[in-house]
């Protein structure tokens, strides 16, 4: 299965300049854990609620900031074609959970972990896929 059968195609995203307080408001309104944050049309940068905590916890005046100071700019981003099991593990191994799905630097959409999860959840199911399985519960004991 490929990821761009689980990614999301609502691309939610933010410009550079910004404010935090604008940024998260965004996230609240759309339900949605991350922004991609693009300029220009092309992703230079991921903010997500983790960073959000990051900042929490070392400021509380932190949201008339640009969100281009704060957020993450060392993507991983994975192409539509790529293996989900791979992508699994890449967003295991790297702790993340967000992955932007790019093509020919043109964001086509985001994979969460939760995505992630439900379809190796799926694919165990039905087909009882044991490398599936087990990147299921490599990630489950990493949240943790």
């Amino acid at each position: 299965m490929s990821i761009a059968d689980v990614m999301t195609v609502k691309i939610v995203s933010a410009e550079p300049t910004d404010s935090v307080a604008h940024t998260i408001q965004r996230m609240v309104d759309e339900d949605v854990g991350a922004i991609a944050v693009c300029e220009q049309g092309r992703i230079v940068g991921i903010f997500s609620e983790r960073d959000v905590l990051r900042l929490a916890a070392v400021s509380s005046s932190f949201t008339s900031r640009r969100v281009d100071e704060v957020m993450t700019r060392r993507l991983f981003a994975v192409a539509p074609d790529d293996d989900i099991v791979a992508v699994a593990h890449l967003m295991g191994e790297r702790q993340i959970r967000h992955v932007p799905v790019v093509e020919d630097d043109r964001l086509l959409g985001i994979v969460s972990a939760r995505d992630v999860m439900a379809a190796l959840v799926e694919r165990v199911w039905r087909s009882h896929d044991e490398q599936a399985h087990e990147t299921a519960l490599a990630l489950l004991q990493r949240s943790h």
